[in-house]
């Protein structure tokens, strides 16, 4: 809504009740620092660590996120250190609202040494501010004892921790931070302590933890089998659907077998609930390994269960890749989880290495096993069946052909793209003979640019197919079929399910036989359901895309007037590089074409 329209709208809204508190709406004693222009600056040298509210008072949304930002504030206050909220009127004082890039209201922003969060929390209440809060801060933690360090750690399965010496400089380290929503960062800063955090996580690396699910119950206890022997089982179950679930529990455990109990009324629970359980550190070997000063150690909950960054520490990049390439197993198996994990855009655009295969423990899947090792960082590896939904899905994204099947899926990043959506590219290896060598070979050669997108496409037409006036094109054949610089192409992308195609293709082969005296101009037509085109996003049918003659790479121009064939016919001359006249040439006497009573092939169907 026209800024001006809305604090219209807002002024009327709020007349009738002017004067009263509503609850805070329009009560000015709010829990929070008012700033100013002149203000700004000086708060934020004397609280690097700070939430600022940036709103306008005749904004009706702001008023109402005011009760939920004075509460958050009470709630802050008592954190450890206290964590200060600010408010200021970009409205009024517009240099704030220009130099904080604020361009709507409300706009909530958390600043922390220097590094910008923007609230990108679910809701708008005092809950959500509190845990966006919390959540950024933690991944600035600062270690400052060993008691930290186990508290830290015993609460994140995905945690990375920086061992930095006075005036190390981590910016890298801080840089990374801000990209993980599932990984939680800490730093133990300065020589004394960060050694003697580093001889503690040592000795933890030793100790294995398992995060058990259990899942729901329609009793008040239920049994699951532990992974191994001898395992100690933390009594507050974890929820992912509630994090702030109270319920009480107390578990049990015998050789392989945890019992959990519900104690605090005699009934099951519907939650989805986790134990954590862990090695007895009595038992664990006194030989640990030791983690230098400086460097940055990673902890997970699978595989070799922590790694080391040997690499540049104050190269972003590389600790970005290393971090990205650990936060998931080294193979992963298909399912929601993992789809979300690897095809969603990610900074470094790690691409998706699938195999799909319909056995288990195949000599194929060891193969494919040896590469990821090998590839760890470079790739999200992954195993696909083929019985589930999300399997179909993944084996119908990657294409045709029977298991196993190998290929390599690009997905681009949300920078790259703009925040649209782009088809992913693919690329297939045959994998008669493969081993782990042609596998990392194969990425490698994608990496240096060396691999050509695998296209979905239907059989190439032929020649005899080719003598028709609207020219039929496939996935294979699209490219060469419009890149022709002598010649404007008008292609038709097409559903054959779609009622709209089906009304509009008589008129477009229409268009086609008046225009067939044109030999500048081709008229051609894909079905975009059977066969992927490289650079063209088609988000409905029909799409009528003009590739007009010239050098290339070809701009294309999306028509998007009536499909009558007079006024397609207008575009063209318009559009087309070379210009043609629409009448076409007089007939020879005598040299009218004989009837021969057969079907024309433009009259059949698309």
């Amino acid at each position: 809504m026209h800024v001006a329209m809305a604090r219209f709208w807002s002024l009327i809204l709020l007349w009738p009740v002017a004067g009263f508190d509503l609850g805070g709406l329009l009560s000015t004693q709010h829990a929070v620092d008012e700033l100013t222009d002149r203000t700004f600056s000086q708060h934020m040298k004397d609280h690097p660590v700070t939430a600022i509210l940036f709103y306008a008072p005749w904004c009706f949304f702001s008023q109402q996120v005011m009760p939920a930002w004075d509460q958050a504030a009470q709630k802050l206050e008592i954190h450890d250190p206290p964590i200060r909220l600010a408010k200021v009127d970009t409205s009024r004082y517009a240099s704030v609202g220009e130099e904080n890039e604020i361009h709507e209201y409300p706009t909530m922003k958390l600043f922390v040494d220097g590094t910008v969060f923007s609230y990108d929390g679910q809701g708008r209440g005092w809950q959500q501010i509190v845990k966006w809060v919390n959540r950024h801060l933690e991944r600035d933690h600062v270690l400052k004892s060993v008691e930290d360090a186990e508290t830290y750690l015993h609460d994140n399965e995905l945690a990375v921790v920086g061992l930095f010496p006075d005036g190390f400089d981590s910016s890298s380290f801080v840089k990374a931070a801000t990209h993980y929503d599932d990984i939680v960062f800490a730093e133990a800063r300065g020589q004394a302590i960060a050694t003697e955090i580093a001889d503690h996580l040592g000795r933890h690396a030793r100790l294995l933890c398992e995060t058990i699910t259990v899942g729901q119950s329609s009793s008040s206890s239920k049994e699951v089998t532990l992974p191994r022997d001898d395992l100690h089982c933390d009594g507050s179950p974890r929820n992912p659907q509630r994090p702030e679930w109270t319920d009480k529990f107390e578990v049990a455990v015998q050789g392989k077998t945890l019992t959990v109990k519900r104690t605090d009324q005699s009934a099951g629970w519907g939650q989805l609930i986790q134990i954590k359980c862990c090695d007895d550190e009595k038992k664990v070997e006194k030989e640990h390994p030791k983690f230098p000063v400086p460097s940055v150690v990673m902890f997970f909950p699978y595989d070799e269960r922590y790694a080391i960054f040997e690499g540049d520490l104050t190269n972003y990049h590389a600790l970005d890749k290393f971090i990205n390439g650990r936060r998931t197993p080294t193979v992963m198996r298909m399912d929601q989880d993992a789809a979300e994990k690897i095809f969603s855009a990610n900074p470094d655009n790690v691409p998706a290495l699938i195999f799909i295969t319909d056995s288990a423990d195949s000599a194929e899947e060891k193969v494919f096993r040896e590469a990821a090792m090998k590839l760890r960082g470079r790739v999200h590896a992954c195993i696909s069946g083929t019985s589930s939904l999300m399997e179909r899905r993944v084996v119908e994204m990657v294409g045709d052909g029977q298991p196993p099947l190998l290929a390599l899926v690009e997905v681009p990043s949300y920078e790259s793209t703009r925040g649209q959506y782009h088809v992913p590219r693919k690329y297939r290896l045959p994998l008669g003979g493969a081993t782990s060598e042609k596998i990392v070979g194969f990425v490698s050669d994608f990496e240096g640019g060396r691999l050509k997108p695998w296209l979905k496409s239907e059989a190439e037409p032929s020649a005899e197919d080719m003598k028709v006036a609207v020219v039929p094109l496939v996935g294979t054949t699209f490219t060469a079929g419009v890149e022709d610089e002598s010649k404007d192409v008008l292609v038709d992308f097409f559903a054959p399910w779609c009622g709209h195609c089906r009304k509009f293709e008589p008129l477009y082969k229409e268009l086609a036989k008046n225009l067939r005296h044109v030999k500048s101009l081709k008229i051609a037509k894909i079905d975009a359901t059977r066969n992927e085109v490289e650079g063209v996003q088609i988000t409905g049918f029909p799409t009528i895309i003009l590739f007009p003659a010239g050098k290339l790479p070809k701009r294309h121009v999306m028509y998007h007037g009536s499909r009558q064939p007079e006024d397609m016919i207008a575009w063209l001359q318009r559009e087309c590089s070379i210009k043609f006249d629409a009448k076409p040439p007089p007939v020879k006497e005598g040299a009218e074409a004989a009837e021969s009573g057969l079907l024309d092939p433009d009259e059949e169907d698309l």
